[in-house]
């Protein structure tokens, strides 16, 4: 059941948005480490919690294209962009480990006193493979030639001080291939020229090493990386739901566990509703923004015969099965060089900047801004319900007239928030009414269909009461 989204009135509709947040964030407090935030739906639609495609287990696409946006940069409420992995990838393509000048001259040193080993390694890797590996952004030849011994070579893996430090490298490099043999003498000859600079080489090494493989698992996304293979055949930077469907759907099933909105309505202007949230100050919103309801082929029977300006009306609706939902990205796993989200060498570069110290540094600037003004954020959580039911109150000299004509339409097409409740093709509400003749009154009663309640299908949607934000740079 797709969600069918105009441009979102998130402006107009903080309050609404903000009273769903806190009422979640109440409800959900005994697991909430961090209250909610207000987030707006807009483009992305409400939150596809079916995960997992239960013709073929794989990881349900509309999920991942949700979960692993971006931050819009400064809106409020928070809203979702576009690829999170994009930024992450333009950050880390301009980390680099570098050293001090005091630690940078004392390895120049070192390499100047082992020149004639560092050529000889250079040879050796040549006669065995044919040509020297390529630079990188990085890494020169030398230090991929180091990096690939280390981590390639060995099981587990190893740094250069071990390899120097090693009595017995056959049995360090276990899986040194039959062509890289006649390299180990050579190796340790080199590692011992350097001597203590050895540890200083390594740092730039590893550390330069592990963010080439990062940078090459997320743009270059395999199932041998890490990547993760959607039900559409695409394989993509693994991001994971860590809350179970079945917990989500457990979850949405305790209809108890829910949230009433409670809003007073009347007529403003022609095109707006003056809409008040639990008797707050009213907000100003255009009528088909808010709430409309189609019944008996009038789309617009809300906005025409309901919200007039004769008419006192109240509408309550209550989003059940209130639960929370957890994901985030797989993170780059050094130990095994699977994944891809480290966040560290971003960090450290930001803190480091313009500072004579060894360690990351950007170079060039990628030119993001990293705090929570900027897009470099994401969710790593969000609370759902299901779609609302819906009770319209109206006190009007037409109460008969309003009544009568919902009498005669068994189901009506919602929206909410720019938002449609259900599909244009499938889903409609239902829909019943009593009235009080002696206060002129007409309760409709709105209620979403079956399949919007714990769908278990992966168009199945949760509406989204608020998020958890994560700005992994700060």
């Amino acid at each position: 059941m797709q969600t069918d989204v105009s441009t979102s009135p998130f402006t107009e509709a903080e309050e609404i948005i903000k009273e769903l947040q806190k009422q979640a964030s109440s409800l959900l407090s005994a697991i909430l480490k961090t209250p909610l935030s207000e987030l707006a739906i807009t483009d992305k639609g409400n939150f596809p919690y079916y995960w997992q495609n239960p013709n073929n287990l794989a990881f349900n696409s509309k999920t991942y294209n949700w979960i692993s946006s971006n931050l819009k940069a400064n809106t409020t409420p928070v809203q979702l962009d576009q690829v999170f992995t994009n930024y992450f990838t333009q950050a880390l393509s301009k980390v680099v480990y570098t050293l001090s000048s005091a630690d940078q001259a004392a390895l120049n040193q070192a390499h100047q006193n082992a020149t004639n080993q560092q050529v000889a390694l250079l040879n050796a890797w040549v006669q065995a493979y044919k040509k020297l590996p390529p630079a990188t952004p990085t890494m020169e030849p030398i230090d991929v030639i180091m990096n690939t011994i280390a981590t390639q070579w060995a099981d587990p893996k190893t740094n250069l001080n071990a390899i120097q430090k090693s009595k017995n490298l056959d049995n360090l490099l276990n899986n040194t291939p039959a062509s890289g043999k006649p390299i180990l003498p050579v190796l340790a000859n080199y590692l011992n020229a350097l001597g203590a600079s050895v540890t200083l080489q390594n740092n730039v090494t590893m550390n330069n090493g592990y963010v080439s493989t990062a940078l090459s698992n997320i743009q270059g996304p395999t199932a041998d990386n890490g990547g993760l293979t959607l039900d559409n055949d695409t394989t993509v930077p693994a991001f994971q739901v860590t809350t179970q469907t079945s917990d989500i759907l457990n979850g949405l099933k305790n209809t108890s566990q829910a949230i009433t909105l409670q809003m007073e309505v009347s007529r403003e202007t022609t095109d707006k509703l003056s809409v008040s949230v639990k008797g707050s100050t009213g907000f100003s919103i255009p009528i088909l923004d808010f709430l409309t309801v189609g019944v008996s082929g009038n789309a617009n029977y809300f906005s025409e015969s309901i919200a007039t300006s004769q008419n006192i009306i109240n509408v309550s609706m209550s989003f059940t099965g209130v639960t929370m939902v957890n994901f985030g990205p797989l993170a780059f796993n050094m130990s095994t060089g699977l994944d891809w989200a480290w966040f560290q060498p971003i960090q450290e570069a930001i803190e480091n900047e313009n500072q004579d110290i060894t360690g990351f540094k950007f170079s060039p600037n990628p030119n993001i801004d990293f705090s929570p003004a900027g897009p470099f954020g994401m969710l790593s959580g969000v609370a759902i319900s299901n779609y609302p039911s819906i009770v319209i109150k109206v006190t009007s000299s037409d109460y008969q007239s309003i009544q009568k004509t919902f009498e005669q339409s068994s189901s009506v097409r919602v929206s909410f928030l720019g938002i449609t409740l259900g599909t244009a093709t499938e889903s409609t509400y239902s829909a019943s009414t009593s009235v009080d003749s002696a206060s002129s009154t007409v309760i409709i009663t709105l209620n979403p269909p079956k399949e919007l309640i714990a769908g278990n299908s992966v168009d199945s949607l949760g509406w989204v009461l608020g998020a958890i934000l994560n700005y992994p740079a700060n």
